[in-house]
């Protein structure tokens, strides 16, 4: 499913996809640091809170800001920790860049990759109406928040969306051409 969900929430290694939220001592992203009162007992894990939406229109001005900050078609709309979301754009050229977007909608290049030699532009890309197809999709099989929209060449499941629980599982979907629902992935 793309290295983006793997690199926020933690599936590249062994360790559990979803952690929950930080103890004392344990400073996360940014230097969070919660007081004794925010500590829960280990086993509670609770909600993550803050990380992804459900709402189709946030998601829309999520991905028109990004395209005022550079060129391309989004390719990866992901949603970070911190409250941000990074979003891909790649180019009819195969150039692709990362945008970092804000809640207040300001928008930032992180990176740009030109592309190789054997790169291409995008066959599919996340514009308006596949973006709510997604999230109507990903929402009725999975009750949360997305925390991820991505689309790639695979041919049998070209489009991905990640749905965040608010038991803190972390539901990865793909969906065929036709946005049918093809595989889920729950990582708990």
């Amino acid at each position: 499913m793309g290295a983006a969900i793997g690199d926020e929430f933690g599936d590249d290694d062994d360790r559990p996809a979803m952690e929950g939220p930080r103890h004392e001592g344990d400073h996360g992203p940014r230097g969070d640091h919660r007081d004794d009162d925010d500590a829960r007992p280990s086993g509670d894990r609770g909600p993550v809170t803050g990380i992804g939406t459900d709402d189709v229109d946030e998601l829309l001005a999520i991905a028109a800001a990004a395209q005022s900050a550079a060129e391309g078609e989004v390719t990866s709309i992901d949603a970070k920790r911190d409250g941000t979301w990074e979003v891909q754009l790649t180019t009819a050229a195969g150039d692709e860049t990362e945008v970092r977007v804000d809640d207040e909608r300001s928008a930032s290049v992180v990176s740009t990759d030109a592309a190789d030699a054997d790169d291409q532009g995008p066959t599919l890309t996340l514009d308006e109406e596949t973006i709510r197809t997604l999230v109507d999709a990903a929402l009725a099989e999975a009750d949360g928040m997305i925390t991820d929209l991505d689309v790639d060449s695979d041919d049998v499941s070209p489009y991905d969306a990640s749905v965040l629980t608010t038991d803190n599982r972390s539901i990865d979907i793909s969906l065929d051409a036709s946005f049918a629902v093809v595989g889920t992935d729950i990582d708990e």
